[in-house]
């Protein structure tokens, strides 16, 4: 089976807390590190086990992406498509080259963009608050399907 996994960040300190100079600075807070290991633990108890998880280079993105790894294994990627900024079509085409070359995708990045990038592969609109996730069915790569969502 073909499964990608859309993960927004969990929640992040503001600019000032984390006392950084630029947005992608901006580390988890406590309750994000929180939040990121109980998203990490709805996946490992759906069977979740990722060969590759790709993150947005942003700190707190990529902290939420090491915390998913602890727990569920699989490779960590940086990529910068998925930092927010790019167009959700531009988003979709990145990742549907990697369910070609693997059975298993973690994807984490940023709001709007994962909730544009799930309605543009599957026609659904979910709001996703900091450490949701969305599984898609990617059997059929013409029109994945929408598993399952948690928040």
């Amino acid at each position: 089976m073909k499964t990608l996994i859309l993960v927004r960040h969990a929640n992040a300190l503001s600019g000032l807390e984390a006392r950084v100079n630029t947005d992608a600075e901006r580390p988890l807070s406590n309750e994000g590190k929180q939040k990121a290991a109980k998203t990490a633990q709805a996946l490992k108890e759906r069977g979740i086990v990722p060969q590759i998880i790709l993150t947005s280079p942003l700190v707190r993105a990529e902290q939420t992406a090491e915390i998913l790894k602890q727990t569920l294994g699989g490779q960590l990627s940086k990529e910068t498509v998925l930092n927010g900024l790019h167009a959700d079509r531009e988003v979709c085409e990145f990742l549907a080259e990697q369910m070609q070359e693997y059975d298993t995708v973690i994807a984490v990045g940023h709001n709007p963009n994962v909730a544009y990038v799930l309605h543009l592969f599957c026609k659904e609109v979910h709001h996703f608050a900091p450490g949701s996730f969305a599984v898609l069915d990617f059997a059929n790569p013409h029109r994945p399907q929408l598993t399952c969502f948690g928040e």
